[in-house]
């Protein structure tokens, strides 16, 4: 296993990581939507494949690689292609609809697309960074009342938290001889969602010993 988690932050001095956390948010936000940008004829390639190289060039200058960028992904794009290799099917009688598969296939990539741009903002960005530029935008906005910084950045911190428990079991399941299988999965996701939904009470604890309990 590597020694990073999917989606956590990695210490670096690249331009990336000096960047301000708001701008980072924003662009990335920004290049994971425009992945999902309908497109017909060759724009159905163009568009994903500027994001692409666009995000490639930003992981070797944060000095992470892109392929790290997609780890974790797999559960993800297994469940998402069986149901649409599902859905390309065709019969009485058996077949296969190409056009469906290619939209499947597109599909995919603008999906992994979205994901490799949400790695990234992770792997440069803490979510104290993200907290602070999101504070700054309520002071000049004046939208100090409504703490939206501080419910972004917690609905933000979720994100790799999930990834981090995702690995501890994967890491559990594998110690005791545990298989990539379907089993897996059905074994593994109940965890992990049990395990998430425990992390939200006990931030919610936390949050109202501190007083909090108004502002969220």
């Amino acid at each position: 296993m590597s020694s990073f988690t999917p989606w956590s932050y990695r210490k670096g001095v690249s331009p990336l990581h000096r960047m301000p956390a708001g701008f980072k948010l924003i662009f990335l936000l920004a290049l994971s939507l425009a992945s999902f940008i309908p497109g017909t004829g060759i724009f159905v390639f163009v568009i994903p494949g500027a994001i692409a190289t666009i995000l490639i060039t930003l992981s070797i200058v944060a000095g992470i690689g892109p392929g790290t960028l997609l780890r974790g992904s797999g559960p993800l794009f297994v469940v998402v292609i069986g149901v649409f290799l599902f859905q390309a099917l065709e019969f009485p009688p058996l077949g296969l609809n190409l056009q469906g598969l290619r939209e499947s296939i597109v599909f995919c990539a603008r999906l992994g697309l979205a994901f490799a741009a949400g790695a990234l903002l992770f792997s440069v960005t803490t979510p104290g960074e993200i907290r602070k530029s999101l504070s700054k935008a309520e002071k000049v906005l004046h939208l100090e009342k409504l703490n939206l910084s501080l419910s972004i950045s917690l609905m933000l911190g979720f994100l790799p938290r999930f990834f981090e428990i995702w690995e501890n079991l994967n890491l559990a399941w594998k110690s005791r001889g545990g298989k990539k299988n379907p089993r897996r999965l059905k074994v593994l996701v109940p965890l992990a969602v049990e395990r998430m939904m425990l992390k939200a009470a006990e931030t919610a604890e936390a949050m109202e010993a501190r007083g909090d309990k108004g502002k969220r």
